[in-house]
């Protein structure tokens, strides 16, 4: 678990990008600990499909935002930071009702090279999608969010909800 979490906090404090996320970690994991990318890629699926579900049982989502989202004439992204594989992410959509056919971005560790709180993470979405980030509000709930504010994105906290209703 220590490795884990090591390789992690490695993963969302790097500057450089050359991978994306999944392989970087895959590959920290496997220099640390002697045993094979692969070996470390069967584990987290095989907890990803199997045991990750269960948690949507704690999840309490936000009612009030996540109909917005199905109802409003907005583009969203799914933003959140790209720690997790794909498979994760999508579970973590599905968690609060939603789709990933929600959004018209959602990061994963398979299509980012960097995490929050590095502004890199935004410049790399708005590339992406060529999209300017005047144009864009991050709705987030951490510090890490709130460093879209680097690229001129601005930032409303989740808890500031007459502001994101307001716009939504």
């Amino acid at each position: 678990m220590d490795i884990i979490y090591e390789c992690t906090v490695e993963l969302i404090k790097r500057v450089e990008g050359k991978e994306n996320n999944l392989d970087y970690y895959l590959n920290s994991l496997s220099k640390k600990t002697g045993k094979s990318q692969k070996y470390w890629y069967n584990i987290f699926l095989n907890y990803y499909e199997n045991d990750f579900p269960k948690l949507k049982e704690i999840v309490v989502p936000n009612f009030d935002l996540i109909n917005k989202i199905k109802t409003s004439k907005h583009k969203f992204i799914f933003a959140s930071n790209p720690v997790f594989p794909e498979i994760a992410v999508h579970h973590r959509i599905n968690f609060i009702g939603l789709s990933p056919n929600n959004f018209i971005y959602v990061s994963t560790m398979e299509n980012s090279h960097f995490c929050k709180p590095n502004p890199k993470y935004f410049m790399e979405v708005l590339e992406k999608l060529n999209i300017n980030a005047k144009d864009c509000i991050m709705i987030g709930d951490t510090d890490f969010d709130r460093s879209s504010l680097k690229v001129g994105m601005e930032f409303i906290h989740i808890n500031e909800e007459n502001k994101w209703k307001e716009i939504l």
